[in-house]
């Protein structure tokens, strides 16, 4: 079958923004004075927050709007610029365009929630109401952020909420903090959705006629993938703790070095993380395993 090929006039779709692959995140560093070093020039002199998705495992930064503990899970808005003319004053006789970032948040009727970042400027949230909502009428603009939270609250999603923009962060943009914190939040998710990870043990297909998908997990040799396929055949897998009894080590531990391989950029083949360069060989189970979930609750 022939490839198809993109047209190169046509423009590449943009890659979903981080707060709409991810819900919710861990904290991996949080630096109430900013960080020197971070890609996002706005983010160097604020506090600031690193943090790995729970669905994805999408590396961010944003713009906490409290203080956040390490590992804490927190709710994931998305930082939306909009640049409006501010009425002449008397600091000021002349119109003014400004950027004011919101943080926005899909609500549970539907609805597009947005507090400025600068809400304390009274005059900058009418300004920024009137323009937003006179666009579209499903946007409502907050003024405080304990509203955002409370949005969050009705989704059943964690209150302490950090404001992403759209770019994401490598692996090498990480502080040195954030990266010693990363195993430990990766193995956190994998507990956390032991559902999820029993089902690619389930579904895991061969790569190529020598190369099957379990078999790039520390610990599945040649024997261990025919015992796994064998029982996996009569029965699923129920649990990890079923399948660490035919991997003879820890599943846990063994997802998490792959992942973490993965989001280091330094894998062969890409199971679960989308890799650095489109040439590389990527499965995407985390896509897979969301299709079998929906089947599954049919």
């Amino acid at each position: 079958m022939t490839r198809q090929l993109r047209d190169p006039r046509r423009p590449a779709r943009p890659e979903p923004h981080p707060a709409e692959l991810e819900r919710t995140a861990l904290v991996l560093d949080y630096m109430p004075t900013g960080y020197y070093a971070d890609p996002h020039r706005e983010h160097r002199e604020t506090p600031i927050a690193q943090v790995v998705g729970t669905r994805r495992l999408t590396l961010a930064d944003g713009v906490p709007l409290e203080e956040v503990d390490l590992l804490e899970e927190v709710t994931l808005a998305r930082e939306v610029p909009r640049t409006v003319v501010l009425p002449p004053s008397p600091r000021s006789p002349r119109p003014r365009r400004v950027t004011a970032l919101l943080a926005c948040l899909p609500g549970a009727d539907r609805r597009i929630y947005c507090l400025p970042l600068n809400y304390r400027d009274k005059e900058l949230v009418e300004i920024l109401r009137m323009d937003l909502e006179a666009a579209d009428p499903r946007i409502i603009v907050l003024d405080k952020p304990e509203a955002l939270k409370s949005v969050a609250r009705e989704k059943n999603l964690p209150e302490k909420i950090v404001v992403v923009p759209r770019r994401p962060l490598r692996y090498d943009e990480l502080s040195d903090l954030a990266k010693r914190n990363l195993e430990e939040a990766i193995t956190r998710i994998i507990k956390k959705r032991e559902f999820d990870f029993v089902t690619f043990f389930n579904i895991a297909q061969p790569i190529n006629i020598r190369l099957h998908s379990l078999a790039l997990l520390k610990g599945v040799g040649k024997r261990t993938l025919m015992s796994l396929l064998r029982i996996r055949s009569q029965r699923p897998f129920r649990s990890l703790e079923e399948v660490k009894k035919v991997l003879k080590t820890d599943p846990v531990e063994a997802l998490t070095e792959k992942i973490l391989e993965e989001i280091k950029g330094e894998a062969k083949y890409y199971l679960f993380i989308k890799p650095p360069t489109p040439d590389a060989p990527f499965l995407d189970y985390f896509d897979r395993i969301e299709k079998e979930r929906v089947r599954f609750r049919r």
